[in-house]
């Protein structure tokens, strides 16, 4: 099958389908198309080596359904936290996947940006995983954003 004679509409589908073969969905992933490769990235069959390389794409829409994705290794939300795009951030600390251990490592990023985005920080306090402690501190520091 050659996906490069397929409808923009075609690979689309294919890339959202849960059932599509993983060998269509890793071709998939490097569409010149950045609304294919975030239909990868939002599939919950794709893999997780799959995530990875796309945890690294130049769109921002792509890596925030990394950062969304339930199944992407604690390593790769590690390195989205500190992504240049608030709004990849923001999924890393809403994701129930992000560990105790990033979220503070998050946090510490957030509050050492010169505007630490208020999304993020709700995000950040409203996550199970954040520990107490810094939930108090972010109760301390940013208050009035909660």
């Amino acid at each position: 099958m050659h996906l490069e004679t397929r409808k923009d509409k075609q690979k689309m589908k294919l890339a959202s389908n849960p059932s599509t073969p993983l060998d269509v969905l890793r071709e998939l992933a490097q569409d010149e198309d950045w609304v294919v490769r975030s239909d990868v990235a939002e599939n919950p069959s794709t893999p997780i080596e799959v995530l990875r390389a796309l945890a690294k794409d130049e769109s921002v829409y792509v890596r925030r359904w990394v950062a969304e994705h339930p199944n992407t290794p604690e390593d790769v939300l590690h390195y989205l936290a500190k992504d240049v795009e608030y709004e990849v951030r923001e999924q890393v600390a809403q994701n129930p996947k992000s560990s105790s251990k990033i979220l503070v490592m998050q946090f510490e990023y957030e509050k050492s940006l010169r505007e630490p985005d208020e999304d993020v920080i709700r995000a950040l306090y409203a996550n199970e995983n954040l520990p107490p402690f810094a939930k108090r501190v972010i109760e301390t520091l940013f208050g009035d954003l909660l």
